[in-house]
């Protein structure tokens, strides 16, 4: 189906992928002006179209899980609808600029071992935020898996593969994409989070070895029916880690329950203690750092110019001679002479002071039964002889 136009308030801006199940448009949202990715599912629901209201329930409750998952390693989900004029639903997604895991792997199909190791950790830290949330995505594969302008993984269409899959037990609809489907589910069991981990032990194992496990299209076992034998990725390429490869193998395990119970258990077996690769998962998921607030910032810049300032004026006062604060009457007060350099002399000859005596002593400083009055008693007797 060829959607031109509109779907729904969305302007079609071109064609993005094709699949079995429907396409994937590039398209604009009007309301806020931003690029969205839409995708139409439709190929169940044209082939049995008496369960279209089955369908639209499901399409409903499967978009609404997606939505509600928020991570960084995630195709963020926005909205959902039924286009009325040809009854087909579509899903608008976050668009994400940049390449998939399919188009990296044809022009580089051996990565550099921490690259690799790298996107396989951000891969299943978003899977282990789905499986929280009860949401199995069903088809993960590189062609699901997106790198944007910056490196970062996005892992696509989660909910939409189940969709498009076994809920509706449809024959002829397809359950994933062969190669990467995990055993059980080709034997008609139910799909939950073990088997996206096979999904993901064999994009593991693709990305660290530049091959895919597994020749036959049948995962996991060969066309006898026995299990194939799949060479360790530390043994067909010597550099990886041995932990990481071993954690990779018990993700390709034929029953489910040889396989790491979670994502997260899948994420502590595959890091290598004392190998630094810590260091680089700190920087995918930054954990939060102490950080010195703006206020602190501008009060320390102040005292630092306050200090000098301090410093700068202490110095000054050191080079200029010690002036009293409060003045004093000068009948009182001893004439301060401004103080002279003093002239080189023998050590043996102590220095003068470079205080000059007052002419009269200071009265305050009279001796005992000296009276301040008696000299202004004989001066009144002098007036009167004088008279």
């Amino acid at each position: 189906m060829s959607v031109e136009g509109r779907l729904g308030r969305y302007e079609i801006l071109g064609l993005i992928g094709r699949g079995a199940m429907g396409a994937v448009y590039k398209a604009r949202d009007p309301a806020i002006d931003r690029l969205v990715a839409v995708k139409t599912v439709g190929g169940a629901l044209s082939a049995w179209s008496e369960h279209q209201d089955e369908f639209h329930e499901r399409f409903r409750r499967e978009a609404q899980a997606a939505g509600r998952l928020t991570h960084p390693h995630i195709v963020s989900v926005y909205d959902l609808g039924v286009e009325e004029a040809t009854e087909t639903p579509f899903i608008v997604m976050e668009y994400v600029a940049g390449v998939s895991l399919a188009t990296l792997l044809k022009e580089n199909p051996e990565l550099p071992v921490d690259q690799a190791l790298e996107i396989v950790e951000q891969i299943a830290s978003a899977l282990a935020e789905a499986h929280e949330h009860g949401v199995v995505h069903r088809d993960i594969k590189p062609a699901n898996i997106f790198l944007d302008q910056r490196g970062r993984v996005k892992v696509g269409d989660f909910g939409i593969a189940r969709l498009e899959g076994s809920e509706l037990t449809l024959t002829g609809v397809g359950l994933g994409t062969p190669g990467y489907l995990a055993p059980e589910l080709l034997r008609g069991a139910a799909a939950d989070a073990r088997s996206d981990l096979f999904a993901l032990g064999v994009v593991a194992y693709q990305l660290l070895t530049g091959k895919k496990p597994f020749a036959q299209p049948r995962a996991g076992t060969n066309a006898g029916g026995e299990p194939t034998e799949v060479l360790p990725p530390h043994v067909v390429r010597a550099e990886i880690p041995e932990q990481a490869s071993l954690a990779v193998m018990r993700c390709l395990a034929e029953q489910p329950t040889d396989r790491p119970a979670s994502a997260s258990a899948f994420l502590k077996q595959l890091r290598v203690p004392g190998s630094g690769r810590e260091a680089t998962i700190a920087v995918v998921v930054p954990t939060a750092a102490p950080r010195m607030s703006r206020r602190t910032v501008v009060l320390g810049a102040g005292g630092l110019v306050l200090g000098g300032l301090g410093s700068f004026m202490w110095l000054q006062n050191r080079s200029e001679p010690p002036v009293s604060a409060s003045p004093v009457p000068a009948a009182t007060t001893p004439v301060q002479a401004a103080p002279r350099p003093a002239s080189p002399r023998p050590s043996s000859t102590p220095a003068p002071s470079p205080t000059i005596a007052p002419r009269h002593a200071p009265r305050d400083n009279a001796p005992p039964g000296h009276s301040k009055g008696r000299g202004k008693g004989n001066n009144k007797g002098n007036r009167k002889k004088d008279r």
